[in-house]
């Protein structure tokens, strides 16, 4: 299992394929590297490595005991992973959680990051995200370990995914229960702490914005803002989809990624 050593944790990766340019896909808070499923063999088959890891606090990476996994934190790793596997730089493509450690490697790292892909995320915890991370807390406290994922699920997924994948998301609610609870706390504190926006003009990569139609998570109003305040960005809503987009609609997103590195 290759893990690499830095920053004081574990960090475990998956690097495939042989092209020149790189692109690093950045998970959601609940997710791990076996989530790109869809889009790790379209990007190396299009001649692009592509790099996944999961963050610390995530499944197979280190679990250091810290009250929060803070963005710039997060930033940091990737640099020293970029640096371990002796990449210069990379494209990014971040979901959600993801994004806003893209989003903190753009401003903070600008020499590491090519082209910029963010998911169904936000530039800013507000109060709607505030409000939803209480409920987690509520959930975890209340000893039922399948009441994280029930809370979550109709804003995570679209109403079209909800009615074709009652199967997959069955599974994908035992699995969220087999996982501890701690290190997505810390993920969680992290976010909270997380606010970019008088930030983002400084970023000056190229920058795609992606978002699901229904996404409730991350609503249209947080892509819009980072489309607006990103000097180089534009926008894509997915039709039919919601916050999970690469997952819900996994050829309309891919076909925005590939189409948008190719330009």
């Amino acid at each position: 299992m290759p893990l690499a050593e830095l920053n004081t944790t574990e960090l475990y990766y998956e690097l495939q394929g042989q092209g020149e340019q790189v692109v690093v896909l950045l998970n959601g808070i609940s997710m791990n590297t076996a989530a790109w499923g869809f889009q790790m063999p379209v990007l190396v088959n299009a001649g692009y490595r592509v790099l996944t890891y999961d963050l610390r606090g995530q499944l197979q990476s280190g679990k250091p005991t810290q009250d929060a996994y803070t963005m710039p934190q997060h930033a940091d790793d990737l640099v020293a992973l970029l640096s371990y596997l002796d990449i210069d730089s990379a494209h990014l493509v971040g979901l959600s959680y993801g994004g806003a450690v893209a989003q903190h490697m753009a401003i903070s790292h600008a020499s590491r990051v090519q082209r910029l892909v963010l998911a169904d995320t936000l530039a800013w915890s507000d109060e709607v995200n505030n409000v939803v991370a209480d409920t987690w807390f509520a959930a975890a406290a209340s000893g039922n370990p399948t009441l994280r994922f029930d809370v979550g699920v109709a804003m995570t997924f679209g109403n079209a995914y909800l009615r074709h994948n009652p199967v997959l998301i069955a599974k994908m609610r035992e699995f969220s229960a087999s996982q501890p609870w701690l290190p997505l706390a810390r993920l969680i504190n992290g976010m909270r702490m997380h606010d970019v926006r008088e930030q983002l003009f400084r970023i000056r990569a190229d920058t795609l914005v992606i978002v699901g139609e229904d996404d409730r998570f991350t609503p249209l109003y947080h892509s819009r803002l980072l489309a607006d305040r990103i000097p180089s960005a534009k926008l894509a809503v997915i039709e039919d989809c919601g916050h999970a987009s690469c997952l819900e609609r996994p050829d309309a997103f891919n076909r925005l990624v590939l189409d948008f590195l190719a330009t």
